[in-house]
């Protein structure tokens, strides 16, 4: 599988459009070794160690924190030497989904450039890739920066708690046992995150519906 006339290996070139169009693993995994490894000195990726958790990750970025977004092939090239292929790209999006580890949707946009190296074995099937992004420009670009700092779990909660979604959402952003404390006559009895979630999702969802909230300062 080489292609004329960069020469960079068929299965590395595939799977960088399968990953950057967000098909995930599932659309990955014909063109990579199972056990491909994966790095990159980005903070958001530095759990990150493995293809198929990047290829699922890249999939929560393209298909639902920015769906619609696009990516752009601007080089590409093959060293047999080392059997690396380079790829560098352009990626285009706009925050307008919800996705769980990341702030709310900030309806702003990034134009991040980015590079692969994919090493291949001897069946030119992908093993390792490195990729070299400027995180934190495109964090800025798309409003995920300081200067609030806030935890997202801490803010999705918030968002999730105000709409009245209960305990079933919020649940995914706090620990099980959870505390919860007021001063107020009506929350006195409460004691938890659960019991508070349930208590606001009965205000929000059946005493008042179609109630609203403003998040004035965080």
């Amino acid at each position: 599988g080489w292609t004329p006339p960069t020469g960079v290996p068929a299965d590395a070139e595939h799977f960088f459009h399968a990953c950057e169009s967000g098909k995930g693993w599932q659309g990955v995994m014909q063109y990579c070794t199972p056990d491909a490894v994966f790095s990159a000195q980005a903070e958001p990726l530095e759990d990150i160690t493995t293809v198929h958790g990047y290829a699922e990750w890249m999939k929560g970025i393209a298909r639902i924190a920015m769906p619609g977004s696009s990516y752009e092939l601007n080089a590409h090239s093959f060293d047999p030497q080392s059997s690396t292929a380079t790829f560098f790209g352009t990626f285009r999006g706009t925050h307008t989904g919800h996705l769980h580890g990341f702030p709310a949707p900030t309806y702003k946009s990034m134009e991040t450039q980015y590079v692969y190296n994919m090493h291949v074995n001897a069946h030119g099937k992908v093993d390792r890739i490195t990729k070299v992004w400027h995180s934190a420009w495109a964090a800025a670009q798309v409003g995920w920066t300081p200067p609030t700092s806030i935890p997202a779990d801490a803010e999705h909660l918030f968002h999730a708690c105000e709409t009245g979604k209960g305990w079933q959402e919020v649940m995914h952003y706090c620990t099980h046992d959870a505390v919860f404390s007021s001063q107020a006559e009506p929350l006195k009895d409460i004691t938890t995150v659960h019991g508070y979630a349930e208590w606001m999702k009965g205000i929000a969802r059946i005493a008042m519906p179609g109630s609203s909230y403003e998040l004035n300062a965080h």
